[in-house]
């Protein structure tokens, strides 16, 4: 049954409408929740990862204060170290400038020359 122009359609027509948008509108419904459980399964997921994530930024960061205290630790025993060696080196040519390490030949195994002996101081008479 076809309707005239400006004339509303038959009831008939009227309710396969209805059911076409009301099927329609359940569809959009449907795929909508399926989305929305979709994002819901995606959001715990990263929800996880950040959570791993997380653990592990805290580990890196226990990790790195470890090796930075330990090469802070190695970077100070170097230093007393050179010191130690350069002070060790300015000893060296203290005691060599001061005689107290002598510097010239190798001492002979022969006796040593005699000491002459001291002459005496004259004295003249008091007048």
């Amino acid at each position: 049954m076809e309707v005239a122009p400006g004339l509303e359609p038959a009831p008939q027509n009227k309710m396969e409408g209805l059911m076409t948008q009301t099927d329609g509108v359940i569809k959009i419904v449907k795929e909508s929740v399926g989305r929305l459980f979709e994002r819901k399964d995606n959001l715990e997921d990263l929800e996880n990862l950040s959570k791993e994530l997380k653990n592990q930024a805290e580990g890196f960061s226990l990790t790195a204060k470890k090796v930075e205290r330990s090469y802070c630790l190695k970077n100070v025993k170097l230093v007393v170290v050179i010191v130690a060696v350069v002070l060790v080196i300015i000893l060296v040519v203290v005691l060599l400038a001061t005689g107290v390490i002598p510097v010239g030949s190798p001492p002979s195994t022969s006796t040593p020359p005699p000491i002459p002996p001291i002459p005496p101081i004259p004295t003249t008479p008091k007048p």
